[in-house]
């Protein structure tokens, strides 16, 4: 028999109130992640210290990463409604004190609380899975992620409008509104959902080792670009990272009940999955870099094609609305052939995008086509992995899966965007004319673009090992029912 949710009779017209609020929830942490970037240039001149601005990216994203790892296992262990509503609280309580705050440390806690909802993504999967047919549940999944896309350049843009017409501060009034209204929504449309921990299954130990290892590799990774490798500080953090996360990954290998199911992550049904993601964000993710660069820097450097950041930012504004087709066709590829076709076609047609971005750059329609093409393959991508996820581990810990493959995720972005601004330093070019201004050449230009390519390749071959379907799927406690 199928295994499918509580409400797995409940039919169409009963799983869409609940996809509306679990969408309205989730694109939260997607404006939150892009409309600061909007707010950069304004918050730098009001607070006149740009390495304290840059703090409000860096603390949401390390307690972000923490949040999408351990809170999503919380939900799992104790409620994923429960923990969807803690985490809307969280993130409309930081938008508030953000708005409310007149010294920058008052923004950088704000900004800090709003990054609990890096969980919201994996709890509403996990949801979707709960309370839906299992048939439904891939394309539920596909919308879920097409949205977060979306949003996220959504959230740039109406960032931009907001900072520009009423000030920063109406950005986060708009972040308490919509976590307020989220949360209503949450309350009213969505089931309550089971809880399967007790007192003594608790791995707490797990959960306090985990969240500063994840911390100090990625505030470590994010401090390179500045500071190299000679740094003390970073590497004390990196070091202190690396050797908390192997006590770490000791401690769950041999615990029973581990918050963190390690042992199933050395298995290929789910480690492939995981290291899918790690790859998408060590490459394809740093789309937004490479192409944003190129099209900015002045054709006389031979390779630019001299666009102001308008320009730039409308030639990435197709690519944006790829996600709205790209995951819900994932979805659909995934409900009816399986997520592992899915996951095959998008790396191919990733791949197919960098290969003819590293070969053909030069001009503006060139680099839109090939974006939108790369753009398309990732968004599949990215709904592609969790239902990858879906289709094998227990219901019981598939917000845990999903949320540990966005950490994976955001780990590898934060190497990579290190690793490509370091190709694109290795051969520059100067103008007499424009003082000290140097650009990256192009010969620095194909090194990273053919390094991201060969990162795609990577990623294809893993998408190439992926095993088939299971014949049987997964009930809670692990034991298999027929498909």
């Amino acid at each position: 028999m199928s295994r499918a949710g509580p409400l797995s009779g409940g039919g169409a017209g009963r799983s869409h109130p609940i996809v509306v609020a679990l969408v309205f929830a989730e694109i939260i942490s997607s404006f939150e992640v892009s409309m600061i970037y909007a707010a950069l240039p304004t918050l730098m001149r009001d607070f006149g210290d740009p390495a304290g601005v840059g703090w409000l990216i860096t603390a949401y994203l390390l307690v972000g990463s923490v949040s999408a790892g351990l809170s999503s296992r919380l939900g799992d262990l104790f409620g994923r409604k429960r923990l969807v509503l803690a985490m809307l609280a969280c993130s409309a309580t930081g938008s508030l004190i953000s708005a409310l705050s007149s010294e920058l440390p008052g923004l950088i806690c704000g900004r800090a609380l709003q990054g609990m909802s890096a969980a919201l993504l994996p709890l509403a999967i996990g949801i979707v899975r709960e309370r839906l047919r299992a048939e439904r549940v891939p394309v539920a999944v596909g919308w879920l992620t097409a949205m977060a896309t979306f949003s996220a350049g959504a959230g740039l843009l109406l960032g931009g409008l907001l900072v520009d017409h009423a000030g920063w501060r109406t950005m986060f009034w708009f972040g308490t509104v919509h976590g307020v209204v989220a949360m209503v929504l949450v309350a009213r449309w969505v089931p309550a959902s089971a809880a399967t921990a007790t007192g003594a299954r608790v791995d707490w130990v797990g959960g306090m080792l985990y969240a500063p290892a994840v911390a100090a590799l990625l505030w470590a990774v994010s401090r390179l670009k500045a500071h190299g490798l000679g740094d003390a500080a970073t590497l004390a953090a990196l070091a202190g990272g690396v050797l908390l996360l192997a006590v770490w990954w000791r401690h769950e290998w041999r615990h029973a009940q581990p918050m963190i199911d390690v042992r199933r992550i050395a298995t290929r049904k789910v480690g492939l999955p995981i290291g899918l993601m790690f790859l998408f964000g060590l490459g394809t993710s740093q789309t937004m870099l490479v192409l944003m660069a190129l099209a900015q820097q002045p054709s006389w450097t031979g390779i630019g094609l001299g666009l102001s950041a308008t320009m730039a930012g409308l030639l990435k504004l197709p690519s944006n609305f790829m996600g709205l087709f790209g995951a819900p066709w994932g979805g659909h590829l995934a409900a009816r052939h399986g997520a592992r076709s899915a996951a095959r076609l998008a790396t191919l047609m990733i791949l197919a995008g960098w290969i003819c971005l590293t070969a053909l750059h030069s001009s503006a329609w060139m680099l839109a086509g090939w974006v939108m093409l790369a753009s398309l393959g990732g968004a599949m991508l990215m709904s592609a992995v969790p239902n990858l996820l879906v289709e094998v581990v227990p219901v019981e810990r598939t917000s845990e899966f999903v949320g540990l493959a966005q950490v994976v995720r955001t780990l590898g972005t934060a190497i990579g965007t290190q690793a490509a601004s370091v190709l694109l330093a290795l051969a520059v070019v100067r103008s007499g004319t424009q003082g000290q201004a140097a650009y990256p050449s192009a010969d620095a230009y194909l090194w990273t673009m053919a390094t991201i390519t060969g990162v795609c390749v990577l990623c294809g071959l893993v998408a190439w090992m992926l095993p088939r379907r299971p014949a049987r799927s997964v009930d809670a406690d692990g034991q298999a029912l027929m498909a």
